[in-house]
């Protein structure tokens, strides 16, 4: 059980560490792309309630998913990550059973929706490919980051990246756990040292994995991998820790940190990394006091609570 839920577990404890000091908690995850906020719950027990809400940057209802509700044997639901590219919406999920662990393991499942909220397809997965994040490329292609190796499994053997067709069939197993060394046996995240993040634009496919610092970018097209280690904005007497990573469409990387100031104070911090001239930090002045979502066309997405709804900021390099 521990090795399918942990994910779902963390997700939730980053997001709850993450409240501002105004919020009490941030019981959903959120994240921006193709122009959409996409909203979820990490982990629920509500068969009757919809789990995952997107919307558009302007807040208006695009689609709402009830993933629990699809399994009526299923106990609870973990999500670990969402990610929609018109016309699909991928869901990566973890059902148990009300029979316990025991009797019926948990489940990792790929689920496909359409933007009307039906379910196109449902795929179960074997336990090496468990999918920690996710992201649909224009095609309607699902690459996956895979979660573990599972025990006694050699991490040779099993890939760290996955990509599927729409219909669920495996189209290319990229890359193996060991030439990861710090995430050979399962994919580490915890307050410490950050979670991984994942995206897809404008042909390429990236990851980016905590602790190790690694950076991995994939032509979707031909296959063709990049990869480096982007090591963590450094100052002296300062630990920064990954609150949110996103990749710019030129290919540098968008960091909000935490860091201490001089007075030993926790504070947030935003860098941006190229190979050129590694982190340098920026202020994303109207944004800035927000949590950073993702990427969009028109710059930055932040997301910030105004009284009992949110709302939207996007920061471009020369606001």
């Amino acid at each position: 059980m521990y090795l399918y839920v942990k994910s779902a577990i963390l997700v939730l404890a980053f997001t709850t560490c993450y409240a501002y000091a105004h919020e009490q908690s941030v019981p959903r995850q959120l994240k921006s792309e193709n122009d959409l906020i996409i909203s979820w719950e990490p982990l629920s027990t509500d068969a009757r309630a919809n789990q995952v809400d997107i919307s558009d940057e302007q807040g208006h209802p695009v689609a709402g998913l009830n993933v629990l509700g699809l399994v009526p044997d299923a106990l609870r639901v973990s999500i670990y990550d969402v990610s929609a590219h018109t016309p699909v919406i991928a869901v990566a999920a973890v059902y148990e059973s009300k029979q316990g662990n025991r009797q019926v393991r948990p489940t990792a499942s790929l689920l496909l929706f359409n933007f009307n909220g039906q379910l196109l397809s449902a795929f179960a997965f074997e336990p090496s490919h468990a999918i920690a994040r996710l992201a649909v490329d224009d095609k309607s292609n699902i690459w996956t980051l895979t979660e573990f190796a599972d025990t006694n499994v050699d991490p040779s053997t099993v890939p760290m990246v996955v990509e599927y067709t729409a219909e669920g069939r495996i189209a290319r197993e990229l890359l193996t756990r060991n030439m990861f060394p710090f995430h050979a046996s399962d994919l580490r995240e915890d307050p410490e040292i950050g979670a991984a993040a994942m995206g897809y634009d404008a042909g390429v496919v990236w990851f980016w994995l905590p602790g190790s610092t690694d950076f991995v970018s994939i032509t979707t097209s031909n296959g063709k991998i990049a990869m480096v280690k982007t090591q963590l904005p450094k100052k002296a007497g300062r630990n920064a820790v990954p609150l949110s990573i996103a990749r710019e469409p030129s290919g540098n990387l968008v960091a909000q940190v935490g860091e201490n100031d001089e007075q030993g104070k926790r504070v947030i911090a935003h860098y941006t990394w190229s190979p050129a001239t590694a982190w340098l930090q920026f202020k994303p002045t109207k944004c800035e006091g927000n949590r950073l979502i993702g990427i969009g066309d028109k710059g930055q997405i932040y997301h910030s609570y105004q009284g009992d709804h949110t709302e939207v900021c996007i920061f471009r390099s020369r606001d």
